[in-house]
């Protein structure tokens, strides 16, 4: 029998399979629509906290995005040194 091969994951399979493929349109469509909503609350002069709410949910949004950035960035990164590796032990 052939050995499966095992599947190294850090415990997100949605996040990566996003970072594999490296197909952000739902994300980013989700993401601007629900960012507009929150840019809209957050101009509103009302009480309760809203506007200042809606700002924090504004600022983790962006965060996010910088956070799949870095993990692209990440993800480049690895892909370099596998490919310099796989180039030392081809010679």
């Amino acid at each position: 029998m052939a050995k499966k091969e095992e599947t190294i994951t850090a415990g997100y399979p949605r996040i990566e399979k996003l970072i594999e493929s490296e197909n952000f349109d739902e994300v980013n469509r989700s993401f601007g629509s629900a960012f507009e909503e929150l840019n809209k609350i957050s101009k509103q002069k009302s009480g309760l906290g809203k506007g200042k709410a809606a700002k924090k949910a504004m600022r983790a949004y962006e965060l996010s995005m910088d956070l799949f950035k870095e993990l692209l960035k990440l993800k480049y990164q690895m892909m370099e040194v596998l490919k310099k590796e796989g180039s030392k032990s081809a010679k």
